[in-house]
């Protein structure tokens, strides 16, 4: 839609009457000109004709041919008369004088003569040309009265006079008439909208310096002031209320903008105030998550050495209750630190493209044994895609949902790892047989600490965070959990995960998983390290019991002085903080490059940050987190040492 300023309008409002006024006044009083122009001609023409008439009469009656000539020679110096035609009562010529335009020739002379001959008065023939008058009077003898008493009889015609009058004259006088009219009234609308242009600056500038002052108030810029120089009191007084509002609506903007400083601080206070918390949380949770999971870990060992040394059945019992709390207070401790870590955001995921076939190889490490153990038959399916996701939080997610599984599946039931590729992703999926959930649990199996009213298959109970810790670690990874389960016919949780393409340096396929043995470790020269003695005491008491033969030592310093007697070993266990800034992969490092073998091995740590993750990625070596159930331990170790065979 077309925008037209206030000039514009005020310019129209203005000239747009004055046109229709001129135009309206110069029509009329032109036609009303023309009009009595067309009524003169036509008067004179018929005065002329009735002269020619009455002057033709005793001519024409005496035939008298020199003295029609003159009586038409006199006519013809009459202006704008161009022919003069005489005729008799028989309609033959008596006198044709001027110069006839030719249509008169040919429609009156030529065929019309005869049906206007006789007729009384003044014809006004019709003419063909718009610059012609044709009239014709008829000549009738004029009749002497004797008697008053008797009514004189009218005489018949004894001829007819045509005569042919010009109107160019008429037409160019109308003309320039127009040309003058036209051009006087087009000066007085020019002048009148120059006027109205002027005029309307008046108005209309004032009113531009409002609208561009309002423009910049509303850029923000309120320091704006109008200062109106105009005789029209309305615009003068709404400069004095803009600029008013102006002045108070800056006002009320510096309190506003004082007031959004003052909030603005505050709330920069406390949010430095919530990250030194949330710093201080990181702290505590990192120094806790080692100080706590450390004598937990060796608390684990020793029950374990403590079960394989006791025979009693009494004692038996007591030491695998003890056990299942330890195992308990583990499984706790590991989740009220995840979810902690989770909620504080300290956990960031790094994405990037990861083998499925290795995390499932990983995840059948650990929990073979588990299921060997609770009689339920754990199968994986060869899976050689790659995705894109954070390998250890991917790891871990399928750890709770494979724990779940195995908690909650009967003995001599089935529970199975697949994969199905769906599009551009990849659903990776823990199906079991177990008690199933009901559509009303669903709702609420990912809220902390809900547990499924039903009786437990596991003494081991749970504690309501493990699918806390899967909701919260697939939305830190945006992959989407799905759950297709109902009650007595077990579950399907589903990780949908996108795909990623094959590395190039990456040719690996997954076999079907073997049965796995623990006669493997027997003879098998271990070497364990860990700084804390009760750790490291109880590590080479677990190993020594599989049939191991272990070396033990507190620092990098003591490993060295194995090194120096000429010992060798078939695997490490080392634990990462070691004290007087080494660690385990230190340790690790420093034996293989002695060894010039790429020895199996697994790092133990407290730590559970990212750092530590990422250091033990590059150096390729298995990192589990304190406390390690020994069953848990034990399966890794099999299968490192079965692939080293292979290798081999």
């Amino acid at each position: 839609m077309n925008q037209y300023s206030i000039r514009q309008y005020v310019v129209w409002l203005m000239f747009l009457p004055l046109i229709l006024l001129a135009a309206g006044m110069e029509t009329y009083f032109l036609h009303d000109r023309f009009a009595d122009m067309e009524l003169d001609t036509q008067e004179n023409g018929e005065l002329l004709i009735s002269q020619l008439a009455s002057s033709s009469e005793y001519a024409v009656f005496s035939n008298n041919q020199l003295f029609l000539q003159n009586i038409a020679k006199a006519a013809l110096e009459r202006k704008d008369v161009r022919g003069v035609l005489i005729v008799d009562a028989q309609a033959k010529i008596l006198l044709n004088e001027g110069q006839f335009s030719e249509s008169f020739k040919h429609e009156i002379i030529g065929s019309n003569l005869s049906s206007v001959l006789h007729t009384p008065g003044v014809v006004k023939l019709r003419s063909s040309a718009k610059h012609e008058l044709w009239l014709a009077h008829a000549i009738v003898p004029a009749q002497i009265t004797l008697d008053e008493i008797v009514t004189p009889v009218a005489a018949k015609p004894i001829g007819m006079a045509f005569m042919e009058i010009s109107r160019s004259r008429l037409e160019r006088y109308k003309t320039r008439m127009l040309w003058v009219t036209g051009s006087i009234t087009l000066l007085f609308l020019l002048i009148t909208l120059y006027v109205a242009y002027i005029v309307s600056r008046r108005i209309t500038h004032p009113i531009q310096k409002l609208s561009d002052a309002v423009q910049l108030i509303g850029t923000g810029k309120l320091d704006t002031r109008v200062i109106m120089d105009t005789d029209v009191r309305e615009l003068a007084t709404l400069a004095e209320g803009l600029n008013s509002s102006t002045e108070h609506l800056q006002q009320e903007q510096l309190i506003l903008q004082n007031r959004i400083n003052e909030a603005t601080f505050a709330l920069r206070e406390k949010m430095e105030e919530a990250e030194r918390g949330s710093h201080d949380k990181s702290h505590f949770l990192a120094v806790a998550s080692h100080d706590l999971r450390q004598p937990l870990h060796a608390l684990g060992l020793y029950v374990s050495e403590l079960q394989r040394k006791l025979s009693g059945t009494g004692e038996q019992r007591l030491v695998e209750q003890v056990g299942q709390s330890v195992e308990s207070l583990s499984e706790l401790l590991n989740a009220l630190l995840d979810i902690s870590k989770l909620d504080a955001g300290s956990v960031v995921p790094q994405l990037r493209i990861c083998s499925v076939s290795d995390i499932l190889e990983s995840l059948a490490a650990n929990f073979q044994m588990l299921a060997s153990v609770k009689h339920i038959h754990l199968v994986f399916r060869p899976c050689d895609y790659f995705v894109t996701s954070d390998a250890m939080l991917l790891e871990r997610i399928l750890v709770n949902l494979l724990s779940n599984a195995i908690r909650y599946t009967r003995p001599n039931g089935t529970v199975m790892v697949a994969c199905r590729k769906r599009g551009s992703r990849l659903q990776i999926e823990v199906r079991d047989r177990g008690i199933g959930i009901s559509n009303e649990d669903q709702a609420h199996i990912f809220r902390e600490f809900f547990q499924i009213e039903q009786t437990q298959l596991d003494v081991n109970k749970g504690l309501g965070l493990g699918l806390a810790i899967v909701n919260r670690l697939a939305k830190l990874l945006e992959h989407k959990i799905d759950l297709r389960s109902a009650p007595g016919k077990g579950s399907v949780f589903a990780v949908e995960v996108p795909l990623a393409p094959r590395p190039e340096h990456s040719s690996k396929t997954v076999e079907p998983r073997a049965n796995w043995g623990v006669s493997i470790l027997s003879g098998k020269h271990f070497l364990t390290v860990d700084d804390d003695a009760a750790v490291l005491s109880g590590t080479a008491g677990i190993l020594a019991g599989w049939g191991c033969q272990v070396s033990a030592a507190a620092s990098l310093a003591e490993v060295k002085e194995l090194l120096a007697s000429g010992l060798k070993w078939d695997f490490i266990v080392s634990d990462y903080q070691l004290g007087n800034a080494t660690n385990g992969l230190d340790v690790i490092a420093l034996i293989r490059a002695q060894q010039n073998n790429l020895i199996p091995c697994v790092l133990v740590s407290g730590d559970t940050s990212a750092e530590v993750l990422n250091q033990a990625s590059a150096s390729g070596v298995h990192l589990l987190y304190k406390p390690i159930q020994p069953g848990k331990l034990r399966s890794l170790i099999t299968y490192l040492l079965e692939q080293a065979s292979r290798r081999n």
